[in-house]
């Protein structure tokens, strides 16, 4: 083979890897929307003596690549009061960062986030409290459902600890 046939058949090889790789990454969704209705049922004691169940929604947006992908997360939740509870209703409106890893092809996820949730009742009066979740989910198609061990911190003269409960997510996710 001459030096010029050489050179074009290297051309021509390197040409068709890059339209291969090329081809692959535009079929990469690096990046997605999600937004979720939740119902989130208290757990630790002190939180399920005073508030009944709660009700709200989330969106967020991940980045990443493969499998493994970096979560942006704003919600609101609303939990009513129970029993003899007189710090009425309790709004919680979290932001939180964390890591979304597909364990299972793009089907099976864990997810855990860390941030800050706005608290506000008659005893937090709009706190900022630290936050944080962990969970599974499952993503067919452009529809997801999660299960959520979630929480904030609290501090109060009657209490302290984690208020906890675990959330039923449901919604869209669109891939970009």
């Amino acid at each position: 083979m001459t030096l010029i046939a050489k050179k074009l058949t290297r051309s021509l090889l390197l040409l068709c890897f890059l339209f291969c790789v090329s081809k692959s990454l535009r079929a990469q969704k690096l990046v997605f929307l999600y937004a979720h209705g939740l119902y989130a049922n208290p757990l630790d004691k002190n939180f399920n003596d005073n508030y009944n169940s709660g009700f709200g929604v989330e969106g967020g947006a991940g980045i990443g690549w493969g499998k493994t992908f970096i979560v942006g997360t704003i919600g609101y939740t609303s939990f009513s009061s129970a029993g003899k509870n007189t710090y009425g209703n309790i709004q919680y409106v979290p932001m939180k960062l964390g890591l979304r890893q597909y364990i299972f092809s793009k089907f099976v996820y864990l997810h855990g986030d860390l941030g800050i949730g706005r608290v506000k009742n008659d005893l937090y009066n709009n706190q900022s409290r630290f936050s944080g979740d962990i969970g599974a989910g499952v993503k067919f198609a452009g529809f997801e459902v999660q299960l959520d061990y979630d929480g904030f911190t609290r501090k109060s003269p009657e209490t302290s600890g984690y208020s906890s409960w675990i959330g039923m997510k449901a919604g869209f996710n669109l891939g970009l």
